[in-house]
């Protein structure tokens, strides 16, 4: 992205200032690339777009201050620069942090954050499902760079609000499931080794029926094809916590490659009573 093609430009209209606790002013055009990334990704997964809520931008950019100033993710009111909207977004957001080994963090594009939530290893995959969350309707984001009093690097957060503005109806939108990857997809936003998910869509009016109550993988399987070769399927398992809609099935297959079209089946889904079968494909690119 233009604004942050070099560390010679600056991301800000207004520098930030970690030691008086001034978060700065972020340049619309990263808001504005940030919104633009997190669209085409969604559309990437059949998902509707969301649009951009400047209200929350000073919270937002209090929390990545907040961060920053402090080097940690934990909220606590003793620390610096804390105020109760950095503690609300902090909560209601996807946060990325980064240290340079160089001068300046702000070489680093707003948007890798987004790509390294799509990427996320952990058990719940709660960074992804909350972007590719199919009834989120708007966002914030906040960013701050800056070295600390004592740092010997410096060190960037921002602060991505995908938490608390779901919309009420997706009807529009046209598939009942979302699955990583899918269709044609950047090599770049998907790492060897991490997991593959899927989530089915039990309700399009309702984002409180999506759970364990209206979704079960209790007898659930999964195939992926190479062709008319199946590939090793481990770390099968089923979630149902609330990261944007409370379902969601992951696993992990070795052998994939680029330029490779596969099929993925997933087989014994219920949902609202009903065994489904869901077939798709993918190409990493």
């Amino acid at each position: 992205m233009a604004s942050s093609s070099a560390s010679s430009v600056s991301l800000y209209d207004t520098e930030p200032d970690i030691a008086s606790c001034n978060p700065g002013v972020l340049k619309n055009s990263e808001r504005q690339d940030v919104l633009t990334k997190l669209n085409a990704i969604r559309a990437r997964h059949g998902l509707l777009p969301v649009s951009y809520d400047a209200t929350e931008d000073m919270p937002a950019s209090e929390a990545a201050l907040y961060i920053v100033a402090n080097r940690t993710l934990t909220i606590n009111p003793s620390n610096l620069c804390y105020t109760a909207d950095a503690a609300r977004l902090a909560v209601s957001s996807n946060l990325y942090v980064s240290v340079s080994a160089g001068s300046s963090t702000q070489n680093e594009p707003s948007t890798l954050g987004i790509v390294r939530g799509l990427m996320d290893g952990s058990g719940s995959l709660g960074l992804r499902r909350r972007l590719l969350n199919p009834f989120l309707s708007k966002t914030s984001f906040g960013r701050v760079d800056g070295p600390t009093g004592g740092a010997s690097a410096p060190y960037m957060a921002s602060v991505l609000k995908v938490v608390g503005n779901d919309a009420s109806d997706i009807s529009a939108m046209s598939n009942d499931f979302i699955a990583y990857p899918y269709g044609t997809y950047p090599a770049s936003e998907f790492a060897t080794g991490v997991y593959l998910s899927f989530s089915a869509i039990a309700s399009k009016t309702n984002k409180a029926a999506n759970g364990s109550g209206q979704v079960s993988f209790s007898g659930t399987t999964v195939t992926v094809m190479d062709g008319a070769t199946p590939l090793p399927i481990s770390n099968l398992a089923a979630d149902y916590t609330s990261y944007g809609l409370a379902n969601s099935l992951q696993w992990k297959v070795a052998g994939l490659q680029p330029n490779v079209t596969y099929t993925v089946r997933v087989d014994n889904v219920i949902v609202n009573g009903v065994t489904r079968q869901y077939t798709y494909s993918f190409v990493l690119q």
